[in-house]
């Protein structure tokens, strides 16, 4: 079983910015027609876990999955998929679904990546004590970090905006256009009444393994946003950012989860951990050749000779 992972699609150059993250509309409508025009079989990822076990799978069969909830999946990905009668599984991580507000550190570094600013000057942004200018880099990580101390959605949204205002980028543009934000409840209603899977990403994006109580509090939470628009049981799991260990499975075990898919590349064969399968994370960077090479197993093949892709 072939399980592909994709996250959002690019509104604008968003893709030029980070193409590991963000694919043209074009990009994902090729991949679809590839696999609808070489006959590989797409099922459900629910439906495929359980009939890889039953050892009822059609050859070559593919799950479809895209992570996070990004208002580029709403406008672009959803109607791809519709329009190819695909079925597949939508993620989310309902903070920013619920919020409303840009995601504060894709969209801050995004913001300084497009301006091609040198310095960012924080005492324009009353915080003098850190310095009146330093690299950009260095500069987001800071801003970052006081955003993560900060109380709330539009507190952070609030300093993003300032910083646009630093850098001359036009924040009012970037809400208007919905630039780096997920989609709204009500839109992830329509495409689950629509045949999309909605599953569990956690609330914030963030699976601490150290900490039991924090990973399953994010379980709940995330359910608590989800349980109004899913249209099944939310018991599949993907972890964020496809970072997982030995104890977030235990934790996923004891939360009763029915399967839990990372970014590690290569084919799930019956028998497969369901809370440790495997996905092809396809983006941008991924060129045709290298997409063909992965659905029709020869990069498949050389991973099991030993060899990293």
């Amino acid at each position: 079983m072939r399980i592909l992972c994709y996250h959002g699609c690019a509104l604008d150059d968003e893709f030029l910015f980070r193409p590991g993250l963000f694919m043209t509309p074009k990009t994902f409508e090729n991949r679809l027609s590839f696999i609808k025009d070489q006959g590989y079989p797409v099922v459900g990822l629910g439906e495929a876990v359980e009939n890889l076990e039953n050892h009822n799978l059609p050859s070559n069969a593919v799950a479809i999955t895209i992570d996070d909830g990004w208002y580029g999946t709403f406008k672009h990905q959803y109607p791809a998929l519709r329009q190819h009668g695909f079925p597949s599984t939508l993620y989310i991580a309902s903070y920013y679904m619920e919020k409303q507000t840009q995601v504060f550190n894709v969209a801050l570094a995004y913001v300084v990546w497009k301006s091609r600013v040198q310095a960012i000057d924080f005492s324009a942004l009353g915080f003098p004590n850190i310095g009146s200018a330093t690299s950009t880099d260095d500069a987001a990580d800071s801003l970052c970090k006081i955003a993560n101390s900060m109380e709330g959605s539009a507190e952070r949204q609030e300093l993003f905006r300032k910083t646009c205002e630093t850098i001359d980028a036009d924040w009012k543009q970037i809400e208007s256009d919905r630039l780096i934000s997920f989609m709204t409840a009500a839109e992830a209603a329509e495409i689950a009444a629509n045949g999309v899977d909605i599953q569990l990403h956690t609330h914030r994006h963030v699976f601490p393994d150290d900490s039991e109580q924090m990973a399953s509090q994010e379980i709940i939470d995330n359910r608590s946003s989800l349980n109004d628009i899913a249209r099944t049981r939310l018991d599949h799991f993907c972890y964020p950012s496809g970072v997982y260990s030995a104890n977030s499975v235990k934790f996923l075990e004891r939360l009763d989860m029915k399967t839990a898919t990372t970014t590690t590349p290569g084919f799930n064969r019956p028998g497969a951990h369901p809370l440790e399968l495997k996905r092809f994370l396809d983006s941008e960077s991924v060129s045709e050749l290298e997409f063909e090479a992965e659905l029709s197993g020869f990069f498949e093949l050389i991973r099991r000779t030993g060899y990293k892709i």
